[in-house]
């Protein structure tokens, strides 16, 4: 699969910082090889050479499977229950953001009751929570 630059330095980076982590991947790099067509494995340690330095440019990841370990098989695991239910974390606050925004009334933000008032403001500030929310997921999604 293939990955930008940016991603393969992160991954890089976390991996050595978490040398116990099991990432089932390795991070291969076509400018890493002697060869034209070729990739190479890059070891963790090495992110901050491959950062330095822009000649590195086309990753892959490439699967590992030797050691599965159970965290290793229950992030798999979550990942395809996830596919196959198409329950996520991003549509469970993208329906709260929808259903808390369809609740918000423009016109009570100059009401001079202050209950509901109050209430309006409390249930726009819940949409705007999770409309940030589902902001910052999908930038890091």
């Amino acid at each position: 699969m293939k990955i930008s630059r940016k991603l393969a330095i992160k991954i890089l980076l976390y991996l050595d910082k978490h040398r116990k982590f099991y990432f089932p991947f390795l991070v291969i790099c076509k400018e890493y090889s002697d060869k034209e067509n070729d990739f190479l494995g890059v070891r963790p340690e090495e992110w901050k050479m491959i950062q330095s330095d822009k000649k590195y440019q086309t990753f892959k990841l490439l699967e590992n499977l030797q050691n599965l370990y159970p965290e290793t098989l229950e992030l798999m695991a979550k990942g395809f229950l996830e596919k196959i239910t198409g329950e996520s974390l991003g549509k469970h606050v993208a329906i709260l953001a929808k259903n808390y925004r369809k609740e918000w009334k423009e016109n009570l933000w100059e009401s001079e009751d202050i209950e509901e008032f109050g209430f309006n403001e409390f249930i726009g500030g819940k949409a705007e929570g999770y409309e940030d929310c589902l902001e910052i997921l999908s930038h890091y999604k």
